[in-house]
């Protein structure tokens, strides 16, 4: 699969936004991700492993809750995180 960084989450993946990833579901996908970059654990996931809600998860253009992430993915397959932000 293809999962594609955005934002600030880019200085975590060294700026590569576009990134191959092997696993057989989106959360496989994120674990890869996260043992082929380690800093971005902290930034990504909350104390208890699980992604933090201002991250949103997409399979496919298609948004999943935390719940999902065990959907089937292929090396065809996109992921996109996107981080939201606020501000005033």
């Amino acid at each position: 699969m293809i999962v594609q960084v955005r934002g600030i989450l880019l200085r975590f993946t060294n700026y590569q936004n576009e990134i191959e990833i092997h696993g057989t579901t989106v959360r496989e996908g994120l674990t890869a991700l996260i043992e082929r970059f380690p800093n971005l654990s902290a930034v990504l996931m909350d104390r208890e492993g699980s992604i933090r809600p201002t991250h949103l998860i997409a399979l496919n253009g298609e948004q999943l809750s935390v719940d999902e992430l065990d959907r089937a993915a292929t090396e065809d397959d996109r992921v996109d995180i996107v981080t939201a932000v606020s501000g005033g």
